[in-house]
Parts: C-alpha cells; structure tokens; sequence
C-alpha cells in the first residue's frame, strides 16, 4: 500500500506527456488491485498480521507506527484508499495523455500535475488521438468501475447511522469516481 501511494502521489504531481496505450496498460494492472476481493483483503490485512499467534511486539509495533502514521495524515491505510488512489492515479494519466502539451517545468506540487492537466481540459479543446478499440472498451469499462464504486459506496453511506469513519475513505473515494467519469 505504500508503494502503490508513493506511485499515485508521483503521478498525481509530475506532468508527464502520457499516451493512451500507456494509460491503457496502466488502467489494465491497476484494475486488479481495486477487485472486490483485493480491497477485502487489504482492509483486513492489518489487523490478520497483528492478530497471527507469532505477532511479537517488534512486529506490532512496526505495524502500529506504519498505520498512525498514515491515519495522523488524513491517509487511513485500508483497500478503500487503494481504490482512491487507483482512481486518481487512473485519472491522472487520462486528462494528461488527453490535455495538450503542457509546460512540465513547474514546481512539484500535490497533485499539481492532475489540477493542471483537468484545468488544461477545461479551457482547451483535447488532443485528437488515434483511439482503437481496445482503449475505447477500456474506457466504457472504467466509466462502469467508476460509477459502481459511486454507487456502491452511496448505498453503504445512506444505510449508515452515522457518518463513515475516516478509514473508509469513503467521500474522497466518491468524488474521485466521479472525476473519472
């Protein structure tokens, strides 16, 4: 989970003039790790390691140390932020191969590269692209992923009787489905 973090916030924050077919390939990887079961295994895996009968205090407190630091920045570690940062990072590289070139000399910022590459979109009309099929079926698919994580995740929200907790991730993870729409 920190890898796959550290490649989002990379992504989300450098421009780089990405291609469709890179996107494709990227979008086609990450779609694996937002499975069902996948982000079920993630959201248990914490508390699976500490719970093992051969959980030492080492590792304990390692994983301890790894989780409060990730919840004291707002970053609950959970398959719910996985989904959210495959999301974004899947959004990233699609505004970026479909905005015109952009001056990729700025100072790297959060998420600076995702804002400029969406602010480039809306102000400019999008590159024209030789799109095959297989990225326009992709594309159609990622529309459906995103919109069944919206509406799944609306659905767990109005049967709540209270608020999500932070480590849902759960309104983060919304309105980036929807960007990716």
């Amino acid at each position: 989970m920190p890898s796959l973090h550290g490649l989002y916030r990379a992504i989300s924050s450098t421009s780089y003039d990405w291609t469709l077919s890179q996107w494709q390939t990227l979008t086609t990887h990450l779609k694996k790790l937002s499975s069902p079961n996948t982000i079920d295994r993630l959201n248990h895996l914490v508390v699976d390691i500490l719970q093992k009968e051969h959980a030492d205090a080492n590792t304990f407190r390692h994983v301890q140390t790894l989780v409060s630091r990730y919840v004291a920045q707002g970053r609950p570690l959970s398959g719910y932020f996985v989904v959210c940062c495959v999301l974004e990072t899947e959004w990233t590289v699609l505004a970026q191969a479909l905005a015109p070139t952009m001056n990729t000399r700025s100072p790297v910022v959060e998420a600076a590269a995702a804002n400029k590459a969406w602010l480039t979109l809306t102000r400019n009309a999008a590159r024209e692209l030789d799109v095959d099929e297989g990225i326009k079926n992709l594309l159609k698919s990622t529309i459906k992923d995103s919109m069944q994580c919206f509406t799944d995740l609306l659905v767990q929200i109005e049967e709540m009787e209270a608020e999500p907790s932070i480590d849902t991730y759960a309104w983060e993870t919304m309105s980036e489905s929807l960007v990716s729409r």
